[in-house]
C-alpha cells in the first residue's frame, strides 16, 4: 500500500508541475513531411517579442493552394490545436492572395508555396499539437490533410533560425491602405460595384472583393485608367435583396508586390460627383 501511494503521489505531482523544456531539447521545427503533391512542415520562432508558429507548403509545379477566401471554387484552410499544452493559438495570419482566372470564376491563393502563421501566447514553454486540411489543386481538387507537433520554449524560440522566415511571411500579410496604394471610392450602380483605386508607381493593379454571405460578385475589369488611378467595375448582387449601397465592403487590392487590405462603404453611384 506504501508503495501504490507513492506511486500516486508521483502521478499526482507530475500533472500539477508545469511543462519545462530544457532549451537543448526544445523543437522549433518538424522535419519535411512528403504528401503528393506537396510536403510540408512546422516551424517556430519569436519575432518583435511575438512569439509564433508557421505551416511551411512546397506545392510541385502546376499545383496551388487557397487563400482564407479560396473564391468562386476551392477549399478553406482549417486547423485545430486541440491537445496542445500551455499554449494558446491565435487565428491564422496569411500572406496577400493573388487571383488566379481558371475559367470558372477564379480562385484566390498561391502556386509553389505558401505560409499560414500562428500567433501563439505561451509563458516558458509550450506544446504544440497542430492537425488541419488545405486543398491542393490542379485540374482537380485534393483535401490534403497536415499535422505536425512541436516542443518549445521561449529561449529556443528567440535563438531559432526561422525568424527571418516567418518574418518575411508576416511581412507578406496584406498591409493599412496609405497614399502610395488605396481604394478611393467605391459605389453601386444598381448592377456593378465601380471601385477607383490610386497610387503611387501604378503598372498592373488587381481586386479581389470578399463577399458577405448573400452576395454574388462577379470578376472585375478595368474599364478605365490614367497615371495613379485605376476604375475597376465588378458585376454584384444580393441573393437576398440585401442592398449593397451604405454597406461595408472589404477588398484586397495588389500592386506588384504591394497589397492592401481596406474596408470601406458603397455609396449610391448616383449621388457622386461627375
Amino acid at each position: 500500500m506504501l508503495v501504490f501511494g507513492h506511486i500516486a503521489f508521483l502521478a499526482v505531482l507530475a500533472l500539477a508541475t508545469p511543462l519545462v523544456i530544457p532549451p537543448a531539447h526544445a523543437l522549433v521545427d518538424g522535419p519535411w513531411i512528403e504528401k503528393e503533391p506537396a510536403r510540408y512542415r512546422m516551424v517556430a520562432a519569436e519575432v518583435d517579442g511575438t512569439p509564433y508558429a508557421a505551416l511551411q507548403i512546397e506545392l510541385k509545379p502546376g499545383w496551388h493552394t487557397y487563400w482564407r477566401y479560396p473564391g468562386a471554387s476551392g477549399l478553406v484552410p482549417e486547423f485545430d490545436f486541440e491537445g496542445s499544452r500551455n499554449i494558446v493559438v491565435a487565428e491564422p495570419l496569411f500572406p496577400a492572395p493573388y487571383f488566379f482566372d481558371d475559367g470558372v470564376g477564379g480562385f484566390n491563393g498561391y502556386k509553389d508555396a505558401a505560409g499560414f502563421v500562428f500567433p501563439l501566447g505561451m509563458q516558458l514553454s509550450g506544446e504544440l499539437h497542430m492537425r488541419g486540411t488545405i486543398g491542393v489543386c490542379r485540374e482537380v481538387c485534393v483535401p490534403l490533410n497536415v499535422g505536425q507537433n512541436l516542443v518549445f520554449n521561449r529561449d529556443g524560440l528567440k535563438s531559432s533560425p526561422h525568424k527571418e522566415a516567418i518574418a518575411a511571411l508576416l511581412k507578406a500579410q496584406p498591409q493599412e491602405p496609405s497614399k502610395d496604394l488605396v481604394i478611393r471610392s467605391a459605389s453601386f450602380d444598381g448592377v456593378s460595384l465601380q471601385l477607383v483605386v490610386s497610387g503611387v508607381a501604378l503598372e498592373k493593379v488587381s481586386v479581389i472583393t470578399i463577399p458577405g454571405p448573400h452576395d454574388v460578385i462577379g470578376l472585375p475589369r478595368t474599364v478605365g485608367r490614367d497615371e495613379d488611378a485605376f476604375l475597376f467595375e465588378i458585376p454584384a448582387w444580393s441573393k437576398l435583396d440585401h442592398p449593397l449601397i451604405g454597406r461595408k465592403l472589404t477588398f484586397i487590392v495588389r500592386a506588384g508586390a504591394r497589397a492592401i487590405e481596406q474596408q470601406i462603404q458603397v455609396r449610391d453611384h448616383r449621388l457622386l460627383p461627375q
